[in-house]
């Protein structure tokens, strides 16, 4: 077995995965609160390219993994990420000190893969990233074409206007402006 397999193959891969997820979103929006539903998106977005290996499903904020919901405890308990709780603001989600030895799991095209979807969409708050994923997650399972994707997701999550949708889907590149 090559060195590489063996990172690729430790039950530590996701957590250090998590963990420099989060610790890349704190360094780039540092005053922004990065909550498990931001986690959730993320690596939604990472799986699409192979990055993250987790199975999600539609829930009502969009695709949702009940693996990589067990993996983010798992990183806690661990001390790879911290998860604070503040009543009325939600869960704010740091990684450790510790993590870094973890992120030496990691090859040098996962790095770089969070790296450039922290930049695409570091800058998004949950609600529009549950857009966006929701978005992606009707396009690769139920075939729906780029110019429909607005109507689609207003459809699922009726709060948001088409309008508003398509104005986040093209700032995240996911539509062409």
């Amino acid at each position: 077995m090559n060195h590489d397999s063996n990172h690729r193959e430790s039950i530590f891969r996701a957590a250090g995965l998590i963990g420099y997820l989060v610790k890349r979103l704190n360094e780039d929006n540092p005053e922004k609160q990065i909550g498990k539903t931001i986690v959730q998106k993320m690596m939604y977005l990472l799986s699409r390219k192979n990055i993250a290996r987790f199975d999600f499903s539609m829930y009502h904020y969009g695709p949702y993994s009940s693996e990589l919901s067990g993996e983010m405890s798992f990183a806690e308990r661990n001390g790879i990420i911290k998860i604070a709780w503040k009543d009325n603001e939600g869960y704010f989600i740091r990684s450790s000190e510790t993590a870094e030895q973890f992120f030496a799991l990691l090859d040098d095209e996962e790095r770089q893969a969070v790296d450039d979807f922290v930049r695409q969409f570091g800058k998004f708050n949950a609600t529009d990233l549950s857009l966006v994923a929701t978005a992606l997650y009707l396009k690769d399972n139920f075939g729906v074409e780029d110019g429909r994707l607005p109507e689609a997701v207003h459809n699922a999550k009726k709060k948001y206007s088409p309008e508003y949708i398509e104005k986040i889907l093209k700032s995240g590149g996911i539509l062409q402006n």
